[in-house]
């Protein structure tokens, strides 16, 4: 509720939404629009190296719509290099590129190996299995990412000496697996917790309370915290900053979460 405090829900149709953050205005498709509510405070957490990123350009690996380029542009970087294998969210970060002019370029294909010879300064990979082509490169770049497998973990901690930040576990649930019931709660929870927050800040008093409450109602709701990760079962933030591992923030998560 805090931190999506002055976003802005400017349009909405049956299949995207138009939603303003800061100075920029991204098209979401509606599983994205929930999960940009639910995961930028993480974000802020674990999608940020303990070292500035003003000026630098970042390879986005499973890029969505371009949440997560906005994310990166709105910490100060110069450019973005977005790659997004689904050609219909590829469209999407086109369209959103164009409309903020962002310093960009989309790759609509798959994460390859041979990616990591771009020039950039930051990797964020976030593309369930993509992770464990990392196990063919020599070299690992200074990188975040969200690791679904335990033995590509434990391969990637003994080949580079990567650190787990954050270790989550959630229940299975065969109804989170099917996509179109997943993204249709997605949708609902999203648009909800966007239109509560709208009438938020256009009541005052006792009722504004209300509408306060009904926010932290929505995000305790169990779909808010599990529906787009309940696939996976057990997911792990982890990260790669060669020389510079020894930041509090980074010491702090990994010391309170174990393998």
């Amino acid at each position: 509720m805090f931190v999506t405090w002055n976003w802005t829900l400017t349009s909405s149709s049956s299949k995207y939404y138009n939603l303003r953050i800061g100075r920029y205005t991204v098209k979401l498709h509606p599983e994205y629009f929930h999960i940009i509510f639910h995961e930028w405070p993480e974000w802020k957490m674990y999608h940020l190296p303990p070292f500035s990123l003003k000026g630098a350009t970042v390879l986005d690996i499973g890029a969505g719509c371009g949440e997560t380029a906005l994310f990166y542009f709105i910490h100060g970087v110069k450019r973005v290099i977005c790659v997004e294998q689904v050609p219909e969210l590829a469209t999407i970060i086109s369209d959103n590129l164009r409309a903020n002019k962002w310093n960009a370029e989309v790759y609509g294909s798959p994460f390859g190996i041979e990616m990591l010879n771009l020039s950039f300064d930051f990797m964020k990979m976030d593309c369930e299995g993509c992770e464990a082509r990392l196990l063919e490169a020599d070299l690992l770049p200074t990188c975040v990412m969200e690791v679904h497998d335990r033995h590509v973990l434990y391969a990637l901690i003994n080949k580079f000496g990567l650190t787990v930040a954050n270790a989550k576990t959630t229940e299975w649930n065969p109804r989170y697996h099917n996509f179109e019931r997943r993204q249709h709660r997605m949708y609902y929870l999203g648009l909800r917790f966007a239109r509560v927050r709208e009438k938020l800040h256009q009541t005052k008093g006792l009722r504004r309370l209300y509408y306060a409450v009904i926010l932290v109602i929505l995000e305790l709701h169990p779909n808010f915290a599990t529906a787009y990760r309940a696939r996976w079962g057990r997911v792990w933030e982890a990260y790669y900053f060669p020389d510079r591992t020894n930041r509090k923030v980074y010491a702090r998560a990994t010391r309170s979460n174990k393998l």
